[in-house]
């Protein structure tokens, strides 16, 4: 209860409140495909909680770049967590998650030859993937207590 409440006052504490002191208004970044389901998300948060004031989206231009954001899927997430490791592409520039994709297995494979410990990482890598649905299923019953 505690860690809910806390994150709810995190987030509220990103919003300001308008001149009238009757809503928050809150900025930020989002991609042009995601519009539409912040704004359901908005419109069914304004219905859930019966709301006396509806919802304002409005896209406002802006001079600075804006953050980068790369589509992932299951495989290169991983890929693209290595590379932010060692920093993030400016906007509109080559994703370099791309090309790790197929130069690190490569390069690990000249790094560490041995043919036991490649052995070793394969089966852990069968275990953990044979075994992804359950341990994904256990992370999000600890992700929805809060």
């Amino acid at each position: 209860m505690v860690r809910r409440e806390k994150a709810i006052y995190d987030t509220l504490n990103m919003l300001n409140f308008d001149v009238t002191k009757k809503c928050l208004v809150g900025e930020g970044w989002c991609p042009i495909f995601a519009k539409t389901m912040i704004q359901d998300a908005l419109q069914r948060a304004t219905f859930d909680s019966n709301s006396q004031v509806g919802i304002i989206f409005h896209v406002m231009n802006s001079i600075e770049s804006p953050p980068t954001f790369f589509r992932t899927n299951h495989f290169t997430n991983a890929y693209q967590e290595v590379v932010d490791a060692y920093g993030v592409a400016k906007y509109q520039e080559a994703n370099p998650a791309v090309y790790t994709v197929i130069t690190f297995p490569f390069l690990f494979a000249v790094m560490f030859g041995d043919w036991g410990h490649g052995i070793c990482l394969l089966l852990g890598a069968l275990v953990l993937i044979a075994r992804e649905k359950r341990l994904c299923s256990q992370n999000a019953l600890t992700v929805d207590k809060f």
